[in-house]
């Protein structure tokens, strides 16, 4: 079993997201950790299943240095690839997670297979929210099993 955790962060949190939920994985599937610049949607096809950690942008965007991966997605055929998507927000802004939303329409029209709900957490992780990553990662290794 082969997995991609791909990631964008800029203050951190979706790093330590996207770490601890790739070390949560490897327990038991090969992970590829990548961070979403260095990552190309069209190597998706390669791997059992593909999670992206998003952190929303300003009123609701995608980050900007999210955009090339996100947008290459439209020409690919994920071909049944097992998908999930989470990520931090902050809940004072008005479109509370809606790159996470983004994100998992875009897998969804690449003929994807969202495998988990989508999971949002409000700015800084705590010890539920990363059980939540976890019970996220234990859909994916599931669904691929």
């Amino acid at each position: 079993m082969k997995i991609l955790v791909t990631y964008i962060s800029m203050s951190g949190r979706n790093e330590k997201i996207a770490k601890h939920l790739s070390d949560y994985l490897s327990k038991s599937a090969e992970v590829d950790l990548e961070q979403m610049v260095d990552a190309d949607a069209y190597s998706i096809p390669e791997y059992d299943a593909v999670i992206v950690v998003t952190y929303t942008y300003g009123d609701g965007q995608v980050p900007d240095e999210a955009q090339d991966f996100y947008e290459d997605l439209l020409d690919v055929d994920l071909e049944r690839t097992k998908f999930a998507v989470l990520g931090s927000s902050s809940k004072t802004h008005i479109h509370f997670g809606r790159a996470v939303d983004y994100f998992t329409m875009q897998l969804n029209s690449a003929n994807g297979e969202q495998v988990a709900d989508s999971v949002k957490i409000n700015e800084d992780p705590d010890e539920d929210d990363m059980k939540r990553v976890e019970r996220l990662g234990d859909y994916v290794i599931k669904s691929i099993e």
